[in-house]
């Protein structure tokens, strides 16, 4: 079907191509950076976790 399209509508088309592309390059970028703050996030609560547990052994106290 590409090939029935004349060479002005397959400049259109790659040009709508790049731009999907573009679009989807930015989302996965914003996800990526999503899950990395989620890891960053979760890391430093163990060690948050961790830093607690050894000041008070056996027991971790949760104040509400």
């Amino acid at each position: 079907m590409i090939d029935s399209v004349g060479s002005a509508g397959g400049g259109l088309l790659t040009a709508v191509m790049k731009n999907a592309t573009a679009s989807q390059d930015v989302a996965f970028a914003v996800l990526k950076k999503g899950q990395d703050v989620e890891k960053a996030n979760g890391e430093a609560a163990l060690t948050l976790i961790s830093a607690a547990a050894a000041t008070s052994p056996g027991r971790i106290d949760v104040h509400v």
